[in-house]
C-alpha cells in the first residue's frame, strides 16, 4: 500500500500523467505500459533489496538531498494543485481542507514511516476502488490510433518509470528493510501487478476520448453523475497519499542541511503550496519531465555510488 501510494497521485488519478506519458502515443501505448510492468518489478525490488544501504548512501551526500529536495518539492507542488482543483469552489472549504491537508502532513513529519503506514493502509484500498468503478463508468471501444514517435513514446515510459519511483526510493528502501528475499518479490510483483492493470485501464478510457486527453484532468473531464464523485475522491485521496511520501521525503533530506521542524515544515509544505497556484497542468505537462531527468541522474548516481564506510 505505501508503494502504490507513492505512484497515485494527482497526475496518475486524474489520467492526465498517463495521457502525457503513454496515451498520446496512439495505439502502441498498450505495449509501453507492458514494458513499464517489467521497468517497475525490477525497479521495486531493487529498492527494497538495497534497503539500508540505499538510505545511507542517500543521506551520506548534501548533493543528493538537494537533488530529491528539488524534485520532491516539484511533486509536492502538483498534489496541492491537484487537490485543490477537485476541492468546491468554496473559499470556506478550500480553506478547511487545505487547514486539514496541511495538518496531517505536520503529523507525517513528527511522526514518521509510522503515520504514513497508517494512512495508506486505510485510503488506498478505497481509492483503487473507486478509480475502478470510475474506469468501468467511463468504458467504451476505442478506435485505433496511429502511433506517432514509437522511439520518444519508449523513451518516456522509462522516464515515467523513473518519475515515479526517484523521489520515493527512500520510502520503499525503508519499508523493505524487514522482509525476506520472498516478500520483497511478492510485495514487487503485486504492486507491478496493480500499478500496471491500473495503467491500462485508464490508457483503454483515454484512448476512447481522445479529445479529454487535452484537459488538464482529464479523468475529471469525461466523468459525469456518480463518476465525478468517485473520480474527485480518488484524485483528492490519491493526492494526499503521495503527498505523506513526499512530505516524509523533503523532511528526511532537510535533516542533512540541519533545518528543526519549522524550517522543515515551511520548507516541505508552504513553499510547494504557495507553487501549486502555477496550476495542475503547467506543472504536470512542464516540470514533470524536468524532474524525470533529474530523477534518472538521481537514480544512475545512486545505484552506482559506492557507499561511504565509517573509518
Amino acid at each position: 500500500m505505501i508503494i502504490i501510494g507513492t505512484v497515485l497521485g494527482s497526475g496518475f488519478a486524474s489520467g492526465k500523467e498517463i495521457a502525457v506519458f503513454f496515451s498520446r502515443f496512439g495505439t502502441i501505448s498498450y505495449f509501453f505500459i507492458l514494458i513499464a510492468f517489467f521497468l517497475f518489478f525490477g525497479v521495486i525490488f531493487l529498492f527494497l533489496s538495497m534497503g539500508e544501504k540505499l538510505s545511507k548512501k542517500i543521506s551520506s551526500s548534501k548533493i543528493f538531498a538537494f537533488l530529491t529536495l528539488i524534485v520532491s518539492l516539484i511533486f509536492t507542488s502538483s498534489m496541492f494543485a491537484g487537490e485543490m482543483n477537485v476541492l468546491p469552489q468554496n473559499l470556506f472549504v478550500k480553506i478547511a481542507a487545505a487547514s486539514l491537508m496541511l495538518l496531517m502532513c505536520f503529523v507525517v513529519i513528527k511522526k514518521g514511516m509510522g503515520s504514513l503506514e497508517k494512512f495508506n493502509s486505510i485510503l488506498i484500498p478505497f481509492t483503487l476502488l473507486s478509480l475502478l468503478m470510475v474506469l468501468c463508468l467511463n468504458f467504451s471501444v476505442p478506435n485505433f490510433i496511429k502511433s506517432q514517435n514509437v522511439y520518444a513514446g519508449v523513451f518516456f515510459t522509462f522516464l515515467y518509470v523513473v518519475l515515479n519511483f526517484s523521489i520515493s526510493s527512500i520510502v520503499i528502501a525503508k519499508s523493505g528493510a524487514q522482509l525476506t528475499k520472498k516478500q520483497k518479490v511478492f510485495a514487487s510483483f503485486f504492486s507491478s501487478l496493480t500499478l500496471s492493470v491500473f495503467l491500462l485501464l485508464s490508457n483503454f478510457v483515454l484512448l476512447s476520448h481522445p479529445a479529454a486527453m487535452q484537459e488538464s484532468m482529464p479523468l475529471l473531464a469525461i466523468s459525469s453523475g456518480m463518476g465525478l464523485v468517485l473520480i474527485k475522491f480518488v484524485i483528492f485521496s490519491g493526492c494526499i497519499t503521495t503527498l505523506f511520501s513526499l512530505v516524509y521525503t523533503s523532511a528526511d533530506c532537510l535533516k542533512k542541511f540541519k533545518f528543526n521542524f519549522f524550517g522543515t515544515c515551511f520548507v516541505a509544505l508552504i513553499l510547494p503550496f504557495c507553487f501549486s497556484f502555477l496550476g495542475f497542468g503547467v506543472i504536470v505537462s512542464y516540470l514533470y519531465p524536468f524532474a524525470s531527468v533529474l530523477g534518472t541522474i538521481f537514480l544512475c548516481v545512486a545505484i552506482v555510488m559506492p557507499e561511504k564506510r565509517s573509518p
